[in-house]
């Protein structure tokens, strides 16, 4: 009798033990519908030939001046072309505080091999004066999703991104994503932003995103979301659980920036270059990106980086929401050859 209820205890502890270790892997998510789920209106405002053609949507933009002739020249082939500006969907980042969790992807999960340090969540630690800091650390990851060519909308356009769907960032298989000292090894030059120059800045840059686009002279802030470096998962200042989704969707597309996997498709040369891929920008500007979310539903807004998120944060602290999606909208100037 006394083995039965050893082991029945032996097996209760194992059983509780297992539950308590896989609560943190639970996925979400779902595949954003294309038709019904992306704020399509935050494609505009656009230009074609120097022409507004925004339907009456008054959409965020910043001026880059390159659309507005009514003839452009293409370098690498010296052909005239009609120059193009507007938003493209193409990527979508989702925030998860699971390693392997794809949100995004409908919920699926990979299960890669990890240990407890790998985990996302939020903290609150002791801080001077008996005060209290809330911390945060979350994993994310990008996916190629040009939307436009994938519905069929423009067909062989050059100035549309048509690679087909792609996942080129996971965060939980990058070393440096949860180590703040080896991450900075990309980014030798945000250490003399860090500090002082951080907390000066942030407030000025997100006043300017809050009424048009962040100063892209700013690059080591992200307005009112918070530090841009260091590039990892880790917030030293977690407000909402918004507020740190956000800050690592710039954290992650300004670190592909900083390694030479995403290229910046706005501005003058950008339009020259007559490509849907744009130029190398190794430190982004931070103007040339807006996001819309799409999960846990959607928020039907174009918020540019660093805009204070009143508005986007209503209804997403619910105990079930750990996971956020985006779809991110980049902007686009080209010259579309005759």
């Amino acid at each position: 009798m006394l083995k039965k209820l050893l082991r029945l205890g032996l097996c209760t502890l194992f059983l509780s033990t297992g539950a308590s270790a896989s609560a943190p892997g639970i996925c979400k998510g779902s595949f954003p519908n294309l038709i019904t789920d992306i704020c399509y209106d935050c494609m505009f405002p656009m230009n074609i030939g120097g022409l507004p053609l925004n339907f009456g949507v008054n959409g965020d933009d910043y001026d880059t001046g390159a659309s507005k002739a009514p003839v452009c020249i293409c370098l690498n082939t010296l052909a005239a072309g009609t120059p193009i500006g507007f938003w493209e969907p193409k990527y979508m980042v989702d925030v998860t505080n699971t390693p392997g969790c794809m949100p995004l992807l409908g919920g699926v999960s990979i299960d890669p091999p990890y240990n407890a340090n790998e985990y996302g969540g939020t903290k609150k630690t002791n801080g001077h004066l008996n005060g209290q800091n809330k911390a945060s650390f979350q994993h994310a990851n990008e996916y190629v999703n040009p939307v436009m060519t994938a519905l069929g909308v423009i067909s062989q356009s050059p100035c549309l991104d048509d690679r087909s769907f792609d996942v080129p960032f996971i965060s939980w298989a990058d070393p440096t994503w949860n180590d703040d000292s080896l991450a900075l090894i990309l980014t030798p030059y945000a250490y003399p932003f860090a500090g002082v120059p951080t907390i000066a800045a942030e407030m000025p840059d997100g006043i300017m995103a809050s009424f048009s686009f962040p100063s892209a002279s700013m690059f080591w802030v992200a307005g009112a979301w918070g530090p841009m470096y260091p590039l990892t998962g880790n917030v030293s200042s977690a407000t909402t659980p918004e507020q740190v989704a956000h800050l690592m969707v710039a954290r992650l597309l300004a670190k592909l920036h900083a390694a030479g996997a995403m290229q910046s498709t706005a501005g003058d040369d950008a339009l020259k270059s007559c490509g849907a891929m744009g130029i190398p920008q190794l430190i982004m500007d931070k103007r040339q990106y807006k996001t819309n979310r799409t999960f846990p539903f959607p928020d039907n807004m174009c918020t540019p980086i660093g805009r204070p998120l009143p508005l986007q944060e209503v209804g997403t602290a619910r105990p079930q929401d750990k996971d956020y999606g985006y779809f991110v909208f980049q902007r686009k100037d080209c010259c579309a050859p005759l």
